[in-house]
């Protein structure tokens, strides 16, 4: 009976290890033909070599068009930039063959419009890097600009470069530290730089930048009698860093002193004070950025002809009279943003620094006179001004005389891509 008793327990376990084998058999073979389950990817992180500061022999990346563009100059046709394979060239116009005018002697390059005194165009355009935290509004001297450009910087916060030359201007600020397209701008508009430092990424950059002998810098001491401390907002409580402010006629007096501020040949924008064909209604303008504190709005304004500007859901105003912002042209520009390894807020790595890809050409929609033009952004070359082209790439989109902001946008792929939106205000 024993005997039988352990011949049961033996077959028994025998039988078990056998079906074990097979589950375990079958278990590998449905393995090895299911379809594996897809795992997720993540965009990589830009290497620590960066693309290159474009020079004028620079292929610029692929452009969201295949069109090729060609930019008119003041005297003769440009050299057009060398195509790629999909690339289409289409021949180059000549200045005369353009409906649209371009400045005259007395007037601004940059606007259009007369200026007050000639003198004032002896004199290099200045840029200087502005604040756009809500505790330093509001600011001073935006409405005295020619050009403001806003642009990503990090942690979805915007802040303002802001280009001078045609108009006096007392006090502009808080004056903060340059941003990656600060790298662009000074070679765009031949300017002076004034900002008050940089990241430790950013600092060899600038250093090395072909315009240093023109940057303005307090946090270096580069030139720091071109800056000044507001001690009435300190003594209101404001933090430090938000009580710098930049004197542009005492910069502009350095620069007479180094040698570096000679008048600039600036060429290629086109204004006309005639509404161009092809609008579409366009009274109120939105533009999302990231920080609830800075999605933009603008509304037309019949009576003066310009756009309201709204920050923040609140009126944009000038620290100096109080007034409502008002802006002539507004561009929206869509350039390729990209997430670099270089951090804003060392030691901390939780917001990258933006590089804006501000060369080659791409996307852009002109609102003036309530109306939408849509059609391309041109800087085929480093020292390119940016202009406006229609969607073939030839014919210049022309400016109203007046001053102008470019809201800087991401194209279709980065973190914090969003569309521009308009309507009729209605």
């Amino acid at each position: 009976m024993g005997r039988k008793r352990d011949w049961i327990w033996r077959a028994t376990g025998i039988i078990a290890i056998m079906l074990l084998l097979a589950f375990y058999v079958a278990a590998c073979s449905e393995s090895n033909n299911a379809t594996p389950i897809p795992t997720p990817t993540k965009t990589p992180r830009p290497t620590s070599k960066l693309p290159q500061i474009p020079t004028a022999t620079l292929t610029p990346l692929p452009s969201p068009t295949t069109i090729q563009i060609a930019v008119p100059t003041a005297t003769a046709a440009q050299e057009p930039v060398t195509p790629t394979a999909t690339a289409v060239l289409t021949p180059v116009m000549e200045v005369g063959d353009v409906p649209w005018g371009t400045p005259g002697p007395g007037d601004c390059p940059l606007t259009g419009l007369p200026v007050s005194d000639p003198d004032l165009l002896e004199r290099r355009p200045l840029a200087i890097k502005v604040q756009n935290a809500t505790i330093s509004r509001p600011q001073f001297g935006l409405p005295e600009a020619d050009i403001v450009y806003e642009h990503l910087s990090e942690a979805g916060i915007t802040r303002f470069t802001a280009i001078y030359l045609c108009q006096e201007v007392e006090k502009v600020g808080s004056t903060r530290s340059a941003r990656f397209i600060d790298l662009e701008i000074p070679a765009m508009y031949e300017s002076l730089l004034a900002f008050s430092g940089t990241s430790a990424g950013l600092y060899p950059k600038f250093l090395n930048a072909d315009f240093y002998d023109r940057e303005f810098c307090y946090g270096w001491g580069l030139h720091t009698a071109g800056f000044y401390r507001d001690k009435a907002l300190r003594e209101q409580g404001v933090p430090i860093e938000h009580t710098l402010f930049a004197d542009p006629a005492k910069i502009w007096e350095i620069a007479d002193e180094l040698g570096v501020n000679e008048r600039q040949e600036l060429e290629g924008l086109h204004f006309s004070p005639e509404v161009p064909e092809g609008g579409q209604p366009a009274a109120h303008i939105r533009i999302p950025y990231p920080h609830r504190d800075m999605i933009v709005d603008y509304r037309y304004d019949e009576e003066s002809g310009a756009y309201l500007r709204w920050d923040g859901n609140m009126p944009h105003v000038d620290a100096v009279t109080g007034e409502q912002i008002s802006v002539t042209n507004v561009i929206v520009v869509y350039a390729n943003h990209v997430d670099t390894d270089i951090y804003e807020d060392e030691p901390r790595r939780n917001h990258p620094s933006v590089q804006i890809q501000l060369w080659g050409s791409g996307p852009a929609v002109l609102f003036r006179d309530g109306q939408a033009f849509e059609g391309l952004w041109a800087r085929p070359k480093r020292d390119d001004m940016l202009v406006l082209r229609d969607d073939t790439g030839q014919m210049p989109i022309p400016l109203k005389p007046g001053n102008t902001w470019v809201q800087l946008v991401p194209l279709e792929g980065h973190r914090w891509t969003f569309e521009a939106s308009w309507d009729s205000g209605e």
